[in-house]
């Protein structure tokens, strides 16, 4: 990875390990969020949600995190928290990529592909209304209000919202929509394709920060396999190719490329 990428990765490390709250986070999960962290810092990706590690007050955690960051590079400007209070998930945003994601998404209906789960999962050939509706409202708190670093959704969303709106800021090219708050059971006995994206850096580099050249995981996410019967785009080429034609070129930027694992599972059911 470049000498800037490793540079940054080792000051979100620092300020990460200088939290009193992750002390008991093991290292290599302090080490896979810094990675996170900056990949989003560097505009590989628009955003994270964050699952190296639970908190109980994540806003005064990221408010302290992102303002030491912006504190000591530039590269962190405009690195954001947002944070569900309905499901306590929290998530760091990538302000000036999500305002050009977002302009994707209102003119291209096939940037994401929306698979709703009804009793036959079909697809649906435009963008959620409320995912389009909370995108949105975030590039315009994040707009008004450029010096804050931690903001909130609005209170209630339920995981038929919640869930394509997180497959979406996260980057995945296939997101699933429940089709309503209540529902429990997601594809059981379903054959799926299964995508795994692995960040490589492409030549090693001495780093004193351990692990700082591994692979990392920037993807991973599945797609109903009766569906690429019907809808050639979502056959396990033309995905793979999505998912490289995504990343690799800002990848390239930082001194690493792509590598997209398939191949088919059946679950019980699947987490969302």
């Amino acid at each position: 990875m470049s000498r800037s990428f490793l540079g940054n990765k080792r000051l979100a490390h620092e300020e990460l390990s200088a939290q009193r709250t992750l002390r008991k986070v093991r290292p290599g999960k302090l080490e896979q969020f810094s990675t996170e962290l900056c990949l989003i810092a560097h505009g590989i990706r628009s955003a994270c949600l964050v699952d190296a590690f639970a908190v109980q007050d994540p806003v005064s955690l990221f408010s302290r995190v992102l303002a030491g960051l912006r504190s000591k590079s530039a590269t962190f400007a405009d690195i954001v928290h947002w944070y569900d209070p309905s499901s306590l998930q929290s998530f760091i945003v990538n302000s000036r990529i999500l305002r050009a994601f977002a302009r994707t998404l209102l003119e291209d209906n096939t940037a994401v592909t929306y698979i709703l789960l009804d009793v036959f999962p079909t697809l649906l050939y435009s963008t959620p209304k409320t995912v389009l509706n909370v995108i949105c409202a975030m590039n315009a708190d994040m707009l008004e209000s450029q010096a804050k670093v931690s903001f909130s959704f609005v209170d209630g969303l339920t995981q038929d919202n919640l869930v394509p709106l997180a497959a979406t800021l996260i980057g995945y090219p296939v997101a699933y929509v429940p089709v309503s708050a209540d529902q429990t059971s997601f594809l059981s006995g379903q054959p799926l394709d299964v995508y795994e994206a692995i960040v490589v850096p492409a030549t090693p580099r001495v780093s004193s920060l351990q692990g700082s050249n591994q692979s990392h995981t920037l993807l991973k996410f599945s797609c109903l396999c009766l569906l690429a019967e019907t809808n050639r785009e979502l056959l396990p080429e033309r995905v793979t190719k999505r998912i490289q034609s995504q990343f690799s070129e800002s990848l390239s930027s930082i001194g690493s490329s792509l590598l997209v694992h398939h191949h088919v599972e059946v679950v019980d059911r699947v987490a969302l």
